[in-house]
């Protein structure tokens, strides 16, 4: 590692280094793809392969050829559609059915096409539906361009009283696609303005500031391209929320070791007259404290492998490729850089060579804070923790949400769609629990033994009390209306149901149906997830019932899907998030040698989670939303810890290395009036590279921002500079049990004496 140090600030190594990163960067660029191309967004891309739902949707897809998305276009009239507006929604349709309408309509159902309005009518009267399927993969360009077709068509009809509003699974997938589609392009202006704003404001130098800029700059480039390459030679499935989370940990953890390097370079030049040497002390200095941080952070990407969620196990690779690309610039590139700047880094506040001067690095402040909290530690720890344990109260409030609506902004087109539909309808028709039910080879659905296995199916679930409605090939029109097969009696007594009205229920080689559960409520609150282990129980014994096995009727669709994405979470929250932590402490052991300290310093990081997400539920509270994104705790947990380690280890490793020299107290005081400027700067461009997800209108990433930012706060103002001095003074030379570091004088002068 020191031969590294050496060679990267030497003569002819730092050019090198430099020349050489820019080298592979010209590769990468040259020969991988974008990020942006191999994304996924479909929420069951990133559930367990063995989750009941996934099962269900890899059915549909393999077995509903017609592979079409619904769009949803809604006719809304505050009390009640009039004759003119029910005409308009009939003239849309022979529109959507016409040759100037997109070519990837493949087909169009409005009231007057099915018996009694089919259910596409509100039981008030005020709104109707018009379904029209878009066939394609919603991730091209042209499924885009023919849900906006159908929007431009709708916008002509839309007037002051009558809403036309174009949602559905079409209208939702094209709209999270467009959100996506901004995210990295405006995440990165945001990120970039605001740590070089803080920077300059810190440094009070431009040079510095864009060192960090132009290294993150490169790495990010380059872990774009590698990830990319890796989704789509080994099948990694990338979202955009990933993409999103990559930028800020990028940004993040690259100014964090930019500023601990370059910080202690500008120390270092005070007592060295030689930049060259100044950057071997430095890297010397802080170089073992850069590998632990990012370590960790690799530690908690790998650890992210062993998730069940395919969306956290996603993260990993993407993570650990941003950071180990990062770590690796940050003991290379960033010492080369510095050191071919020297003193011209700082510009225009050159650091002088001063050796008989008192170092510049006892911060005032922060020499001041020592002194106080040292001069009373089991004041300063107790008062700390009364003001973060008020803080853990806010989990009183907590409540995750599973609802995809309620990530989008209010006024995007499909939520404002959606919401008509939930005013209008039942509250569980907007997303029903789908049912999918195979039967033995050489049987059909339509055929009268089918009907009659699809009919009872249907009737066990209509039966429980959480069912307001149920649909299929045998009830087209719910349990309430006329079954298939008296329907096909009246139109022409033949055996099977009427053309048109099992449409899109019924696979293409007729023996897989498709049931739709209503469930009489909001379907995606937890008090309606918890009916879905019911619903399957019912599968499994209506299964063995109508003489099929339980893997032949499978229970799925979007409620279903946040049922087993909650199981799923639950299970890696208890599994992963303790693996981390164990991990982190692992990590603070070998590099303090201590039991102890990685023991407080754990349970700091725990307390300092707890409040934070108290304090976050509090403020989604206060601003009206209505409940937290059930990604939030794990996301804040990893991150937080992974990120915020740093400080521990740029701390703990400073009083450390200053107990070498002086009493443990001395040396904690030194340490931190030394470091505390650096880690309150680095905090704070920590915290403001995650607020920059605030800006984006996803609601998810604005809850992971705000929670993120306000932990490192936390967790830089009073963790780190109240509470760990504190329990340093307090343990005294037990911090580094086993050990008994020693200082140099005292070793020599009586090496029996204690510390």
């Amino acid at each position: 590692m020191r031969s590294l140090f050496a060679f990267s600030s030497s003569r002819i190594g730092r050019w090198v280094v430099l020349v050489g990163w820019l080298a592979v960067l010209g590769a990468v660029l040259a020969t991988t793809p974008k990020l942006a191309d191999v994304r996924q967004n479909e929420a069951t891309q990133f559930l367990p392969s063995s989750a009941e739902s996934t099962r269900a949707a890899e059915l549909a897809a393999d077995r509903f050829a017609s592979d079409s998305t619904p769009a949803i276009v809604v006719f809304h009239r505050d009390g009640g559609l009039t004759d003119a507006d029910r005409a308009a929604a009939e003239d849309f349709a022979a529109w959507a059915s016409s040759d100037q309408a997109p070519d990837l309509v493949s087909s169009v159902v409005s009231p007057s096409m099915v018996p009694q309005d089919a259910g596409l009518v509100s039981p008030d009267g005020s709104t109707l539906t018009v379904i029209v399927g878009i066939t394609g993969n919603p991730a091209d360009e042209s499924f885009t361009n023919a849900v906006e077709a159908l929007r431009d068509r709708t916008s002509q009809i839309d007037s002051a009283d009558l809403t036309v509003l174009t949602g559905g699974p079409a209208g939702l997938i094209v709209d999270f696609v467009s959100v996506f589609s901004q995210i990295d392009s405006f995440l990165l202006i945001v990120t970039v303005v605001l740590v070089l704003v803080l920077l300059i404001l810190i440094y009070r130098s431009p040079v510095v500031a864009l060192v960090p800029l132009f290294a993150v700059g490169i790495v990010f480039q380059m872990s774009d391209g590698v990830a990319a390459w890796i989704a789509d030679v080994f099948g990694l499935s990338v979202n955009g929320q990933a993409t999103g989370i990559m930028t800020v940990v990028l940004f993040g953890a690259g100014t964090d070791y930019t500023l601990f390097v370059s910080a202690r370079f500008k120390e270092e030049l005070t007592r060295v007259e030689d930049k060259e040497e100044a950057m071997r002390r430095t890297m010397a200095g802080v170089g073992g404290a850069v590998a632990s941080a990012g370590g960790t952070i690799l530690l908690a990407a790998a650890i992210l492998l062993l998730a069940e969620l395919r969306s956290y196990q996603s993260l990993g690779p993407v993570i650990a490729i941003a950071v180990a690309l990062m770590m690796l610039a940050a003991l290379t590139l960033i010492p080369a850089i510095l050191t071919i700047l020297g003193r011209w880094s700082y510009w225009p506040f050159r650091p002088r060579y001063r050796p008989d001067e008192p170092q510049a690095s006892e911060g005032v402040v922060y020499g001041h804070i020592a002194s106080f909290v040292l001069a009373r530690p089991a004041t300063v720890l107790v008062a700390t923790v009364v003001l973060l344990t008020a803080l853990i109260g806010g989990m009183l409030m907590w409540q995750p949400t599973y609802d995809r609506l309620e990530s989008l902004p209010s006024d995007t087109e499909s939520v404002k769609a959606f919401e008509l539909l939930r005013e209008g309808f039942p509250a569980g028709e907007v997303a029903p629990v789908e049912v999918y039910v195979q039967l033995p080879d050489g049987e059909q659905v339509t055929s009268p033994q089918g009907l009659e296995t699809v009919g009872r199916v249907t009737e066990a679930f209509g039966n429980r009390d959480v069912v307001a409605d149920v649909t299929s090939p045998a009830y087209p029109f719910g349990l309430q209306g006329p079954s298939a097969q008296q329907l096909a009696q009246q139109s022409d007594g033949g055996g099977g149901p009427p053309p048109g009205a099992n449409s899109g229920s019924i696979s293409e080689d007729g023996r897989v149906a498709r049931i739709e559960v209503v469930l009489g409520q909001n379907p995606y609150t937890s008090s309606a997830l918890d009916t879905i282990p019911d619903l399957r129980s019912v599968a499994d014994n209506v299964a063995n019932e109508v003489g099929l096995q339980p893997d032949d009727i499978l229970v799925g669709g979007g409620p279903a899907e946040a049922y087993d994405t909650r199981e799923a979470n639950n299970r890696d929250t208890l599994v992963i998030l303790p693996l981390v932590l164990l991990a982190i402490a692992i990590v603070l052991g070998l590099l303090l040698r201590s039991v102890v300290a990685p023991i407080y310093l754990a349970a700091t990081i725990v307390f300092t989670y707890f409040s934070t997400l108290g304090l976050s539920v509090l403020v989604f509270n206060a601003l009206g939303q209505d409940g937290v994104s059930s990604s939030v705790p794990f996301f804040l947990f990893v991150f937080l810890n992974a990120l915020g380690v740093d400080y521990n280890i740029y701390l703990m490793s400073r009083i450390r290395e200053e107990s070498r020299h002086r009493e443990l107290r001395d040396a904690t005081s030194h340490a931190l009036a030394s470091t505390g400027g650096v880690i309150t700067s680095a905090g704070l461009i920590l915290a403001g590279t995650f607020s920059a997800l605030m800006t984006l209108p996803l609601q998810d990433l604005f809850q992971l921002g705000f929670a993120v930012a306000a932990g490192v706060v936390i967790d830089t103002f009073i963790t780190r500079t109240l509470i760990v001095p504190s329990i340093v003074a307090l343990l005294g030379r037990w911090n580094w049990w086993p050990a008994n570091p020693q200082p140099e004088r005292r070793r020599r002068n009586d090496p029996g004496t204690a510390d």
